[in-house]
């Protein structure tokens, strides 16, 4: 079993884009809500400076300040640790930095202005440097925070599709079943599935099956465009992964049918950019 390490910090909240890791709180009318976005890729930032590295550190936050703010970089929380015996790690530097999502994420660190930085004034700084990225998602038996009382049939699709998106990485289906109703019908356009099918039961067995061929998951690229009129929403989109072991990609469109706050009708259009499905 791999180790657990576990760390307190003492952290000023910070939810504003391309804010420095010294700045202010942001006001709470500020905050962005995390219903309106896609669940965010999280960078936790543990380490340790080296003696008296404190100004060359200093001009490595004052640097990264203007790339942050482009990259919309959003400073959830930073501090410094909490002696404990409860806990396995003190770190004196502790910060989480929210992206909107892995991509953006790893687009950043890669900048070549930002490794100019970090050659520069991070690697000079820190003796110690732990960097960890994670793609968030509801915590599992955890039901998803209810919408918005003003929420449109747009809302309810946008946080359907997340939980969809999210599935198709992970093979973790159940957030986004929870979001059917029970006569939910399902319509895909080929293979083993091709037709219409009807009941929760029935769309876990086929998204199930989707994780067994796409058995490292399908990962959505882009999302070209969102169309919605009256309770239809339709997703268009680029995915790729491996089906059964071969590189796949496909441009995808999806239209969902909301009732409620439910998912009640799912239909699949798709042409293919890579290669083609074997038959069932």
């Amino acid at each position: 079993m791999r180790g657990i390490e576990i760390t307190i910090f003492v952290a000023s909240l910070l939810v504003i884009s391309g804010a420095s890791l010294g700045d202010e709180p942001a006001r709470e009318d500020a905050m962005p809500r995390q219903s309106d976005r896609d669940p965010p890729a999280l960078l936790f930032i543990q380490g340790k400076l080296k003696p008296n590295a404190e100004s060359v550190y200093q001009q490595y936050l004052a640097g990264t300040r203007p790339l942050m703010s482009e990259y919309g970089v959003e400073v959830i929380a930073v501090g410094s640790a909490v002696e404990s015996e409860l806990t396995t790690d003190a770190w004196p530097i502790n910060a989480v930095l929210s992206f909107r999502d892995r991509e953006t994420a790893e687009r950043f660190l890669a900048d070549p202005r930002y490794l100019e930085l970090k050659e520069r004034y991070r690697d000079q700084a820190y003796e110690t440097l732990h960097l960890t990225l994670v793609e968030s998602r509801a915590p599992r038996g955890v039901p998803s925070a209810p919408l918005r009382g003003d929420a449109t049939a747009k809302d309810v699709a946008e946080e359907a599709f997340a939980d969809f998106r999210h599935s198709l990485a992970t093979g973790e289906w159940q957030p986004f079943l929870d979001r059917l109703t029970d006569d939910f019908t399902l319509q895909f356009p080929m293979g083993r599935y091709q037709g219409k099918h009807v009941g929760k039961e029935k769309a876990s067995e086929i998204f199930h099956y989707v994780t067994q061929v796409f058995s490292e998951g399908l990962t959505v690229d882009e999302i070209e465009r969102i169309t919605a009129e009256d309770n239809r929403v339709v997703f268009e989109f680029r995915d790729s992964g491996l089906l059964r072991g071969q590189p796949y990609r496909n441009i995808v469109a999806i239209s969902l049918d909301v009732r409620g706050e439910k998912i009640s009708g799912y239909r699949e259009y798709f042409g293919l950019v890579g290669p083609p499905p074997e038959p069932p």
